[in-house]
């Protein structure tokens, strides 16, 4: 198993409604796509998405390095959350997502923490990379 010392917080940067008639697992298999069949990856990036509704997919196993954030992928798992276009990256959680989403976020994060002892790091993408991405202060948050 690869040491795992971080979880890095992402967003789909879709519309807040983008999807929300459909599964989390419609919306991994969506997200599996583009990253597949447009970027040409080998599978999708993230570990995990969080759906408006707090339900959470699952998509490249945490055994295997990410590809979410470059120069990070290695020791981190990758959580992107559904929603945040047109977010900035000092945004409060609840200007781009739902209770629902926050809650099952926090509830993850004790998940992975609890599994992987060696994570001592909550980010979020844009502490890695001159985007918004998540869309809100991770280290304000956290």
């Amino acid at each position: 198993m690869r040491e795992i010392n971080e979880i890095i917080i992402h967003c789909t940067a879709t519309n807040s409604n983008w999807y929300a008639d459909r599964s989390v697992e419609d919306v991994v298999a969506e997200i599996r796509r583009w990253h597949v069949e447009e970027r040409n990856w080998s599978d999708i990036g993230y570990h995990a998405i969080i759906h408006r509704d707090g339900s959470v997919g699952y998509g490249r196993p945490v055994e295997r390095s990410g590809a979410h954030c470059r120069g990070r992928n290695k020791s981190s798992i990758g959580v992107s959350l559904v929603g945040g276009r047109g977010g900035c990256a000092d945004d409060a959680f609840l200007d781009n997502f739902t209770p629902e989403q926050e809650e099952a976020l926090r509830e993850l994060i004790v998940e992975y923490s609890s599994k992987f002892p060696s994570i001592k790091e909550i980010s979020g993408h844009n502490s890695y990379a001159r985007k918004a991405c998540p869309c809100f202060a991770v280290k304000d948050w956290a």
